[in-house]
């Protein structure tokens, strides 16, 4: 897809509610994780809502863990590595934080043997 200047993105954004866990790598003695919800997603990054601003910078590596829906027979993720690119307060108390991807996603899973 071509550069859309307009929007100054690569790659279409698409709207999601799926649960995400972000560990910050800021300091390897005291790494921080927080479980939040993914706002929007796109082939080079993704949106989240944060209550914490603090553990982040712009320029700062994250590791991000996306829960994909699956029921208790499947236990799926997607998991990469991304850069804060942006940050913008939305409300009092909450700060939208822009990722984009270093590279590819990892698809991991885990069939529940039980289920």
């Amino acid at each position: 897809m071509p550069f859309d200047q307009e929007n100054k993105r690569e790659f279409e954004r698409f709207s999601v509610s799926l649960n995400a866990e972000v560990r910050s790598q800021n300091d390897l003695t005291n790494k921080q994780s927080e479980t939040t919800v993914l706002m929007d997603i796109s082939g080079g990054g993704a949106r989240f809502v944060t209550a914490y601003p603090e553990r982040y910078s712009i320029g700062n590596k994250v590791d991000l863990i996306i829960q994909l829906p699956g029921g208790d027979a499947l236990n799926a993720n997607m998991t990469g590595v991304a850069k804060v690119a942006w940050m913008g307060e939305l409300e009092e108390g909450k700060t939208s934080i822009g990722l984009c991807m270093d590279d590819l996603l990892v698809f991991e899973s885990m069939v529940n043997k039980n289920s």
